[in-house]
C-alpha cells in the first residue's frame, strides 16, 4: 500500500495535513512536555536531531502517516497518526500538544477524522488504539470516537464506526 505523506483533509472544526520537516520544533516541544511524555510508551525525551533522523526514515515508511492538526484559525494544535498500516488494519495515535486546545473535543474529532481517512482513503477495515492503562483521558477519547476495548486495546471496525 502506498500512503501519501502530503495528504490533507478536514473535519468539522479542524484541518489536517501530512507533517513536514518544518513541524519538527513544535512536535519535539509537544512530545517532551512532561504531561504528554508520561502518556507515551517510549518515555525517553526526544531531541530535535533524533526527530529529524526519524523524519527522514518516516518519509520512506509506507506503514505510517502522521498529520498535523490545525484549528479553524490555522493554529497548530496537535498531531494524529496512523501507524502499523498493514493487512487491513492500523493503529491510531493522537496528541493535542497545545494546552489551550485541550478539553474542547479536538482529540475525539481528530481520531474520528483519521479513522474515516483510514477506512475511506486507505481501505482499511479496523483501527486499534494502544493506550497506557492509566491514561484515562485517552481512553475517554477512544470511547467517544466509537472504539470498543478488547484486552486493553481499543478497536474501531469499519462497519461499526461512529465517524459522522
Amino acid at each position: 500500500m502506498i500512503v501519501d505523506k502530503s495528504a490533507s483533509f478536514t473535519s468539522e472544526r479542524l484541518v489536517y495535513r501530512g507533517i513536514a520537516r518544518k513541524d519538527a520544533d513544535v512536535i519535539v516541544s509537544w512530545r517532551n512536555e512532561p504531561d504528554n511524555l508520561a502518556n507515551f510508551f517510549d518515555q525517553r525525551p526526544l531531541t530535535l536531531e533524533s526527530h529529524l533522523i526519524w523524519f527522514e526514515n518516516y518519509l520512506g515508511d509506507p506503514s505510517r502517516i502522521d498529520f498535523m492538526i490545525s484549528d479553524g484559525a490555522g493554529k497548530q494544535i496537535g498531531t494524529v497518526t496512523l501507524s502499523s498500516i498493514e493487512s487491513g488494519s492500523c493503529e491510531v495515535g493522537y496528541l493535542i500538544g497545545d494546552k489551550s486546545a485541550r478539553g474542547k473535543g479536538y482529540a475525539t474529532e481528530a481520531v474520528r477524522a483519521a479513522c474515516r481517512y483510514a477506512f475511506e482513503e486507505l481501505g482499511l477495515c479496523c483501527v486499534d488504539a494502544r493506550i497506557k492503562p492509566d491514561n484515562t483521558l485517552s481512553e475517554r477519547v477512544a470511547a467517544k470516537a466509537g472504539f470498543d476495548e478488547r484486552e486493553h486495546v481499543w478497536r474501531l471496525e469499519r462497519s461499526h464506526s461512529n465517524n459522522e
